[in-house]
């Protein structure tokens, strides 16, 4: 099944909430920004790809996932973004370091297709996530090289964000969740490859530990079965 087969044979989209004063209008160029599952599977059609940063975000494993990593009754965590002096406010003792960007990439839609995948992505990410608009950089230029970048977020006062949680309690649940789209640490692992495979640095120290100590429980878990 191509990318366009996939769009259409989507099941009729629950739209994400929209964010006020939406910069993207059916109809217009569509470029959006990719920083979890996104970046290793595209389900839409694309003409255009960008992998660059955007600034002021952090990358958290903070959101629950009731209906891809996850189910109802044992939810899993997938990535969101938070501003870091949200973060700052929820990890005192962990603040972020104000310097640090969050890597991923920007996608633009196929020209004609735009309101297809629009709707589509809305149906993907409707678990609790809300449209925002960010510039995306790329370390050969100063400005950004795309602006008004649609990207979903969980944002701290949805139904799904799981709060604040220690980097061993979230890798606990990563490690024994599964949904419909696989197991949860399935989704960590292709996100920290994909991250190491487009950039040296595109992998920030909270994935890399996170992915350690993931690793350490499966391994655990393995051995105790044997």
């Amino acid at each position: 099944m191509t990318v366009s087969e996939t769009v259409s044979a989507q099941s009729p989209a629950v739209a994400a909430p929209t964010a006020v004063n939406t910069p993207w209008e059916d109809g217009q160029p569509l470029w959006v920004f990719g920083y979890g599952s996104i970046i290793y599977r595209v389900d839409f059609p694309i003409e255009d790809q960008v992998f660059g940063y955007i600034h002021s975000r952090k990358r958290a494993f903070l959101q629950k996932s009731h209906d891809h990593r996850g189910t109802p009754t044992r939810p899993g965590r997938v990535c969101t973004l938070i501003p870091h002096t949200e973060w700052n406010s929820m990890f005192p003792r962990d603040p972020a370091d104000p310097d640090a960007v969050c890597w991923g990439m920007a996608y633009k839609v196929q020209s004609g297709m735009e309101q297809q995948v629009k709707q589509h992505l809305d149906f993907r990410e409707k678990d609790g996530y809300t449209e925002d608009f960010v510039d995306v950089f790329v370390e050969q230029n100063e400005g950004p090289v795309v602006q008004k970048v649609l990207v979903y977020v969980g944002v701290s006062d949805n139904p799904s964000f799981a709060g604040p949680s220690t980097l061993d309690e979230t890798a606990r649940v990563i490690a024994g969740a599964e949904g419909p789209s696989g197991t949860n640490r399935e989704y960590l692992f292709k996100l920290c490859d994909s991250l190491r495979l487009h950039h040296p640095r595109a992998l920030d120290p909270y994935l890399a530990e996170l992915e350690t100590l993931v690793r350490m429980y499966v391994a655990s878990d393995k051995h105790a079965l044997q």
